[in-house]
């Protein structure tokens, strides 16, 4: 089997990932929501922060495929985790189908403006990673928010977003094994990064009293004056 059968394989079946999460929850009403203006605000300035801080890591990636050789589509992959935090953290602070896309799309937005040296292509990347990373979420309905739905959330990220690298960087010639372990570093990385990075950061913007009037805030209140409580 050719390198692209195996990539259009990878396609549908993101398709029918995307399917099943929607017919199995779709009595939740859940996945036709609308957005207020401050999550958009949130979306937007996570988006855009974590796009210009991925001009540099797509710079140090460029930099281990010059000096690397065979090993550094690998090595990029490694920290490819580090372009994938928007989709899981919007999604785990705003809780809504579409925050995950939005906020990838424009991170994708933010690296064309910052220079990204791999140009236009990245703007695609963007919304095939927020895409898949909004998939995580949705297998649940929207209502989990654990460290294992996190890390899906991330790992699903680079399902599709290697397809069109593959031919960009000009690796789909090193073999069926060398692509598809490139993919499994980068969901590995993307899983990482998302159980590092994720909540963390929610609670901390939330403590900072930048998240009012989102769904974690709403979420994180009772559980809040419980703890207020018992003390």
């Amino acid at each position: 089997m050719s390198i692209g059968s195996i990539y259009l394989l990878v396609v549908l079946i993101g398709v029918a990932l995307a399917a099943i999460a929607y017919f199995s929850n779709r009595g939740t009403g859940k996945f036709f929501v609308s957005f207020t203006l401050i999550e958009i605000v949130i979306m937007a300035v996570i988006g855009v922060i974590n796009g210009v801080l991925g001009t540099p890591n797509a710079m140090l990636g460029r930099l281990f495929m010059t000096f690397s050789g065979a090993y550094g589509f690998l090595a990029f992959a490694a920290i490819c985790g580090g372009f994938y935090i928007s989709g899981p953290l919007c999604g785990y602070i705003i809780r809504k189908p579409g925050a995950a896309t939005l906020a990838e799309t424009m991170n994708g937005v933010a690296q064309v403006l910052s220079g990204n040296p791999n140009g236009i292509m990245v703007l695609a990347a963007g919304f095939l990673q927020g895409f898949m990373s909004d998939l995580g979420f949705a297998f649940y309905g929207y209502r989990r928010w654990t460290l294992s739905v996190l890390a899906l959330s991330g790992a699903l990220a680079p399902l599709l977003q290697q397809i069109p690298e593959v031919y960009f960087f000009g690796v789909g010639d090193m073999g069926i094994s060398y692509n598809l372990l490139a993919l499994i570093i980068r969901m590995g990385s993307g899983a990482l990064y998302a159980i590092i990075l994720v909540k963390p950061i929610a609670i901390a913007l939330l403590k900072a009293g930048v998240l009012r009037g989102t769904q974690l805030a709403a979420d994180e209140r009772p559980l809040a004056t419980t703890q207020q409580k018992l003390a």
